[in-house]
């Protein structure tokens, strides 16, 4: 995957020194690597010390399972704070319930305790190009450790992973910067980059899916589901909550003199350059310690702009567009903040609300697998990132500015990316011939940014298209005014109501088209009912699904928002949504 970036970046860019290390590094046995995914490399990486016991509690505690982590002051604190969160949740809606039986599912925290489960891990990524928002440091390592269970069930043993990923952040020592990139693109050990140390470790992340309301219970969305977003930093032997990056408390800013002093902010040029960048820091005393990002719809949820609910586009009227480089315009501007929130970020061409789900290991059940475990803007932001890394390590001059999560500065305008309906900020994000923009989804009274769809539909299209009302309370967003696009000759429109977000062309597998690959699509009553009545995952789907044509994916061919990239049984890549795989769901899963 790198190696291909790579080659691809040699044919698009004027050669520098850095760049020619890096093609002649992508053309070697051994290509270089700002990530390891492959699950057999990462089981050796965590026998060498990198378990999430070692890293997040301490020595004496690798391979340990939840049960005995959560013995530990250390773990036991971010278990407790998670589960008070839950608990607040459950006290809200008295329809939440830990089961599939319930018309609203919430995680179980007990899987944080339970001697079944255990954290994976399942990416090692290297972000030197966050060296900006550490000055003095050569940027950041991260582990990334998903949730995971093996239980013995009367139908036998059951192994998934659930929607639970814990971001493990180290700071990188800012000495001898080059040296340091130097070794990650070589593949030096993960030891001699000096990343476990305990007083390099920055923060410990959780994104974890807390809800999930099936398409039954919100027709009009598809569905509907929370993320909670939490960083902890360790104080003693403890971790304690800490403030979110660029994501603002929005009852601190509700008084009329804080939204000034932020307005204030954002026109000095050099904050205003930052943000335009991608590259801004806002002040820690304004931002929250806790979020949660709504899907699906999410660039169009309200929960998830936060300065959209803090401004108003007349109130951005008077900043210096003129000096933006993306952004033109008080819509631009708006986009921009947001999406430099978590919650914004998180649900910028992500896969189900998360940018790094790993890749599934051998022993992941048929029609449970995804066949990239990468979200569209981690992929596309590769080239970015090893640019960066090559020029360190060739003593060059590193750019730090970024573009948007919804749309990098590679992305070709190919199938699903996002476009632009006018907005001056959004002028470029055009789509590929053969592709127009449309606006699957209107913000109350205009779109200004859409996604691009075949002029001619295939499977995976989107079929149905409505106006989303905004509420500051999630549960209250509405979609209305739906309207009905034709998918073509024998084919039809798996709708909304039913699971399909935007709704989804598809048909029969005979005589598929470029782009697509043959599939299959859950009986939702009968597979509901299967796993209602506690039969296993595989069996539910086995005998209730229905083979159909649905849109191919790959690294290289990404599905639209609200789906992801599922291996059939076949072993291609099919698009689906994402709650139609066991482990992207809270519920359905056996007790802890």
């Amino acid at each position: 995957m790198i190696a291909a970036i790579a080659g691809q970046m040699c044919t698009m860019l004027t050669l520098g020194r850095a760049l020619l290390l890096l093609c002649l590094l992508a053309g070697a046995a051994a290509p270089a690597e700002l990530y390891v995914d492959e699950p057999q490399r990462l089981q050796e990486i965590e026998r060498s010390g990198f378990t999430f016991g070692d890293l997040v509690v301490g020595p004496g505690m690798s391979g340990a399972d939840n049960a005995a982590l959560y013995q530990v002051g250390a773990y036991r604190s971010i278990v407790e704070s998670l589960a008070k969160d839950l608990r607040q949740l459950q006290y809200g809606d008295p329809r939440l319930g830990l089961t599939i039986k319930a018309p609203h599912r919430l995680f179980d925290a007990a899987w944080l305790r339970s001697p079944s489960a255990r954290f994976e891990l399942v990416g090692v990524i290297n972000r030197m190009d966050r060296a900006v928002f550490d000055p003095g440091t050569c940027g950041e390592d991260r582990f990334i450790y998903r949730l995971a269970y093996r239980k013995s069930e009367a139908s036998g043993s059951i192994y998934s992973r659930l929607p639970m990923t814990v971001n493990v952040v180290f700071l990188l020592p800012g000495e001898a910067c080059g040296a340091l990139a130097r070794q990650w693109l070589a593949g030096a050990d993960l030891k001699a980059l000096g990343v476990l140390n305990a007083e390099h470790l920055k923060s410990v992340e959780v994104n974890l899916q807390a809800v999930r309301w099936p398409a039954t219970a919100r027709p009009d969305m598809g569905g509907h589901a929370e993320y909670f977003l939490r960083v902890f930093r360790r104080e003693g032997g403890l971790y304690v909550p800490s403030p979110l990056e660029n994501t603002p408390d929005i009852q601190k800013l509700a008084a009329a003199s804080a939204k000034q002093r932020l307005l204030a902010w954002l026109r000095e040029p050099t904050n205003f350059k930052a943000v335009d960048d991608g590259i801004a820091r806002l002040p820690d005393e304004i931002l929250a310690r806790k979020a949660t990002s709504v899907a699906l719809n999410g660039t169009h949820r309200l929960a998830n702009m936060p300065f959209t609910e803090i401004f108003r586009e007349a109130d951005l009227a008077d900043m210096p567009y003129a000096s933006g480089r993306t952004i033109r315009s008080p819509q631009g501007l708006l986009l921009r903040l947001n999406d430099l929130s978590c919650t914004g970020c998180h649900q910028g061409r992500t896969v189900a609300g998360f940018h790094f789900l790993g890749t599934d290991r051998a022993e992941t059940e048929a029609g449970n697998a995804t066949a990239v475990g990468t979200s569209p803007h981690f992929i596309d932001d590769q080239p970015r990132r090893l640019a960066y890394v090559t020029a360190l390590a060739m003593n060059a001059r590193t750019t730090d500015a970024r573009a948007p999560s919804l749309r990098s500065e590679h992305d070709q305008g190919a199938f699903g990316a996002h476009c632009g309906l006018g907005d001056p900020s959004f002028a470029s994000w055009t789509c590929a011939s053969g592709l127009h923009c449309t606006a699957v989804t209107a913000d109350d009274t205009v779109s200004r940014t859409g996604l691009c769809l075949p002029d001619v539909p295939i499977a995976g299209s989107a079929c149905q298209s409505a106006r989303i009302l905004h509420d500051r309370d999630p549960h209250r967003d509405r979609l209305v005014g739906r309207s009905d696009a034709d998918c073509g000759t024998a084919a039809v429109c798996e709708s909304t109501s039913v699971g399909f977000p935007g709704g989804m062309c598809s048909r029969g597998c005979a005589d598929l088209r470029p782009g697509e690959a043959c599939g299959s699509i859950a009986i939702l009553q009968g597979f509901n009912d299967c796993l209602a009545a506690r039969k296993p995952f595989s069996a539910c789907l086995r005998d209730n699904v229905r083979p159909a044509a649905l849109k191919a994916c790959s690294e290289t061919e990404a599905c639209r928002d609200d789906y992801i990239c599922a291996r059939t049984e076949g072993g291609q890549g099919a698009c689906i949504p994402p709650y139609f795989l066991f482990q992207l769901r809270v519920d359905g899963h056996p007790s802890p």
